[in-house]
């Protein structure tokens, strides 16, 4: 009765913890990082009304466009960089380096690591999947991530996990 209908096995490294962890962060930073240099840049069309209004100083435009265009790198580029890295320290303090990932797909359940530290989620849990070129990323409704490796299955396939979560 509890038979696993899949079996997937993975070391996760930390390119794999960086792949995942981009996938997952994508949507909901592309739309934070778009928001702020949005609103710095209306911000610089205000001040550079103002300015031309009032005292027309093409310098002091200059260095204003140059701080907003380093201050939508920081925001693009840095953040989301540092994020992911402070994200794989703290992994690293909880798991240790590159853990053994098994998860075992059962008929109304997955399990991750059903030796050790043990994570429980019911297919009706699972909110939404992402994927990438190496991983399925399952979403939760509690907004955790689980990461499968597309070519670890040992037992069962890829096919067969879509077809028990449904989606």
């Amino acid at each position: 009765m509890n038979e696993p209908v899949a079996v997937n096995q993975f070391t996760l490294t930390k390119d794999l913890f960086y792949e995942g962890n981009k996938r997952t962060s994508k949507e909901t930073y592309s739309r934070f990082a778009l928001r702020m240099v949005l609103i710095m840049t209306g911000a610089w069309v205000i001040v550079a009304v103002i300015t031309l209004l009032t005292n027309p100083s093409i310098i002091f435009l200059a260095v204003e466009a140059l701080v907003l265009i380093l201050a939508s790198l920081w925001v693009a580029v840095y953040t989301p960089w540092n994020k992911r890295r402070k994200a794989y320290r703290a992994f690293l303090e909880l798991y240790g380096e590159d853990p053994e990932r098994t998860t075992v797909f059962y008929a109304d359940r997955l399990v991750v690591n059903p030796e050790g530290r043990e994570i429980t989620a019911a297919y009706a849990d699972i909110a939404k999947t992402l994927s990438t070129d190496r991983l399925l990323i399952f979403i939760t409704s509690q907004n955790k991530g689980i990461l499968i490796d597309r070519n670890g299955f040992s037992k069962g396939s890829e096919e067969t996990v879509r077809s028990l979560i449904g989606q």
